[in-house]
């Protein structure tokens, strides 16, 4: 995965599983590891022209979680955001997250989903991040299917918005003082195509996506991540 975010160019290798023993029930994790990145700076008006700032690599972002789908059509992700270690600077806080979700088979090959996510935050260092809330819809689309096999084209659109709804906290300062006017809001879209083949009764996903977020919620610019993933299911 090769990300650009706050100036700073990445590159990362990610590992993920969900175990479901029915489909009613799944658990999952996801875990990163910063391989290398590099700061690009540029100044003006008779200012440091550009500079080159080579960041420690090391454990990224990670998630766990346990999604409960009671019935076909709707169900509910609980997740649990591990902080980076040396991968990252941004995001250093433990996060609890609740998210109802519904899906619906607009075709036999077209799902619609939508879900309402709520986030908040564990207190480090005397310091509490806001709670968060967002919306997300998606389509999943696919081409040239075969049901039997699991083979064919898949491609998968989402869209998340999500905002601060309470400004963060500095403890350490008197009570009158501790709030960081910080109610920001952010989005992001992802766009993931894959082809599937069917491998001893199994199926094998190669797929390619790509990401853009934008606004204050998700760094100071418009970021993007480029990605190449591969996809085994067992069947």
């Amino acid at each position: 995965m090769a990300e650009l975010r706050d100036d700073v160019y990445s590159a990362d290798i990610n590992m993920s599983g969900e175990y479901a023993p029915c489909n009613c029930f799944s658990v999952y994790g996801d875990f990163s590891y910063r391989l290398l990145s590099y700061e690009y700076d540029l100044m003006f008006h008779d200012q440091r022209h550009e500079a080159l700032d080579l960041h420690v690599n090391g454990l990224n972002e990670s998630y766990l979680g346990v999604k409960m789908r009671p019935f076909p059509f709707f169900g509910v992700d609980l997740n649990w955001t591990l902080p980076p270690r040396e991968g990252s600077q941004v995001n250093r806080f433990y996060r609890l997250g609740v998210s109802p979700f519904g899906l619906y088979e607009f075709s036999r090959n077209m799902t619609l989903g939508a879900a309402v996510e709520y986030y908040t935050f564990l207190e480090k260092q005397n310091y509490q991040p806001g709670d968060e809330l967002g919306v997300k819809g998606s389509i999943s689309w696919k081409f040239l299917w075969d049901r039997d096999d699991y083979s064919g084209w898949k491609f998968d659109y989402v869209f998340l918005y999500r905002w601060r709804i309470q400004e963060s906290e500095n403890l350490n300062m008197q009570k009158s003082y501790r709030k960081m006017d910080d109610l920001d809001q952010g989005f992001r879209m992802r766009v993931d195509a894959a082809r599937y083949f069917a491998v001893l009764k199994n199926s094998l996903g190669i797929a390619l996506f790509y990401e853009i977020n934008r606004g204050y919620l998700f760094g100071m610019e418009t970021g993007h991540t480029l990605g190449l993933y591969a996809k085994f299911m067992f069947l």
